[in-house]
């Protein structure tokens, strides 16, 4: 039989497309039915985390080269660039959050 899936839980043939199996009724295909509670939980923390670990970067990335090479203050020490840049650390990282929330509503 061309195109066939065996059930997990029966071992049942069926057409490959098949949702769900026909003799035990068990899932076959679990994206037709959408992913779990846990699944998604544990998508939505690990988006949340690559958000702001990325919007973090850019932000430390940005400020501090804006303050040590283009808008060089001779008056700041390298630790002082460090601590604003920390703070662009941190609001990059809102910012990225942020980008995450409104793409989830769609905006």
């Amino acid at each position: 039989m061309p195109d066939t899936m065996q059930c997990p839980v029966c071992n049942h043939l069926g057409a490959a497309t098949d949702v769900r199996c026909i003799q035990c009724g068990s899932t076959l295909i679990h994206e037709a039915t959408g992913h779990s509670e846990g699944y998604r939980k544990a998508t939505d923390y690990m988006d949340a985390r690559l958000y702001g670990g990325i919007g973090a970067f850019f932000g430390f990335a940005i400020v501090a080269t804006l303050l040590k090479f283009i808008l060089v203050s001779p008056w700041l020490s390298d630790r002082e660039i460090y601590a604003v840049a920390v703070g662009g650390a941190i609001a990059g990282g809102v910012a990225g959050r942020l980008l995450l929330r409104a793409k989830r509503r769609g905006y």
